[in-house]
């Protein structure tokens, strides 16, 4: 009896042992195919196909059909939740893609925290327009048919901003991790701990303000990448792909691409 809850004993022992000793499965990474978009710093693609950035709009119409608006700031496909943008590059190609994972009539859109709007669209909330309703700030309090005449003039404006009328509410494989609507950067760098060779997102400090906080993750409000630089790992390309996750008031607002050519 003795010698047989030893061996008993021993099985267990080097069952967990083995379990521990496991390596991180590749079931962590995910796979191209799991996910509409898989981006890398070399290669975009979108349903298995790789995304024409660098190409005229054409390209781009040819691919994913006509967009649906055009605004000053790029061609939104409305229904796909992106958009891109051509002018940077003087209307010769694409120069940007952006995912966008909130719009206009997210919480932080309303209140005019998003990044091409800021202080420019504005909804008031029902708390705001009660107490307007009762503020003596002017010889008489507002109406609420003014409040609803100002809300129908501001909801007007929509359709000239950049935000898709629908966002994008898939997850995006990034290098292999998961990006999704609604995840924080703690929670992305999460993933991204899980894949060997991706380093964190971290905040990049391009405002001028010389306060280096580049690498931050702890900032709520501003653009997020990898701190090293990708500008060459390419094999038999001309350009890359650089990569950055914008957060709003600590909102994930949108993920951005933009092709870049190698300086020669």
């Amino acid at each position: 009896m003795k010698n047989l809850l030893f061996i008993l004993l021993n099985l267990s022992m080097s069952s967990s042992f083995f379990v521990q000793c496991q390596p991180k499965k590749d079931a962590l990474i995910m796979k191209t195919e799991d996910t509409e978009f898989a981006i890398t710093p070399c290669q975009i693609t979108y349903k298995g196909k790789e995304l024409p950035l660098g190409k005229p709009l054409d390209a781009w119409i040819q691919l994913l059909g006509t967009y649906s608006r055009h605004t000053g700031r790029g061609y939104v496909w409305d229904s796909l939740g992106i958009a891109i943008n051509d002018w940077e590059a003087n209307h010769e190609y694409v120069k940007e893609l952006y995912i966008f994972f909130v719009n206009l009539d997210s919480k932080v859109g309303q209140a005019g925290k998003l990044q091409f709007v800021w202080n420019e669209y504005y909804i008031l909330s029902k708390e705001e327009e009660e107490s307007l309703l009762k503020s003596t700030i002017r010889n008489k309090p507002y109406t609420q048919e003014e409040l609803d005449q100002s809300r129908e003039k501001m909801l007007k404006k929509k359709p000239d901003y950049i935000y898709p009328f629908t966002p994008y509410i898939q997850t995006v494989n990034l290098q292999g991790a998961p990006v999704k609507s609604g995840m924080s950067l703690n929670e992305v760098n999460k993933e991204r701990s899980k894949i060997k060779g991706l380093e964190k997102m971290g905040y990049w400090d391009n405002d001028g303000d010389w306060s280096r906080d580049s690498g931050s993750t702890t900032i709520k409000t501003g653009e997020f990448r990898e701190q090293k630089d990708h500008s060459s790992i390419c094999p038999n390309q001309d350009y890359w792909y650089y990569i950055t996750l914008r957060y709003s008031e600590g909102e994930l607002e949108y993920l951005k691409i933009s092709y870049e050519l190698y300086e020669k």
